[in-house]
């Protein structure tokens, strides 16, 4: 009896088949996050990153001002009432600048109102416009040469 070489086979592994599909599978998981990675939108925190990093030391001076005020400036949230609040000292109720209401998740959801105070020092933002989440309040303004920069951190 005689027992040929081709009657006997070999079982197929099937090690180099998983691993091949493994590579491609893999291959096919970096070119779905890279794709996903490039329909994102990327938002700096600012539009003028860069020009206002070159501003930060003349932007310490107008902090260190607002600090050195006896009377603080202040920023208060009342959302039972749908209003930020802002209090001058009443020495800076005549003060000109601005209010940054500044998101940043979204740049596109930022508001700047221009500083209004009353005869007591004293500006009501509506906040009925504005998105649910953290905004940074960004407080700056100006009375008798000096200029004032304020920050604060609101949750609506």
């Amino acid at each position: 009896m005689t027992i040929r070489a081709n009657s006997l086979s070999k079982p197929h592994s099937v090690l180099p088949y998983i691993i091949i599909l493994a590579f491609i599978f893999f291959a096919c998981y970096i070119g779905f996050m890279v794709y996903g990675a490039m329909q994102s939108e990327v938002n700096l925190v600012s539009k003028d990153y860069y020009a206002e990093e070159l501003a930060y030391g003349q932007r310490m001076k107008q902090v260190e001002q607002a600090q050195q005020l006896e009377t603080p400036i202040s920023i208060i949230s009342a959302p039972a009432a749908g209003q930020l609040v802002i209090k001058f000292p009443n020495d800076l109720a005549k003060a000109k600048g601005t209010v940054h209401l500044f998101r940043p998740s979204d740049v596109n959801l930022d508001v700047v109102v221009p500083l209004a105070l009353s005869e007591d020092g004293l500006q009501y933002i509506s906040t009925a416009i504005l998105k649910k989440g953290l905004w940074r309040v960004q407080l700056s303004g100006e009375m008798n040469g000096k200029q004032y920069y304020q920050v604060q951190d609101i949750t609506l």
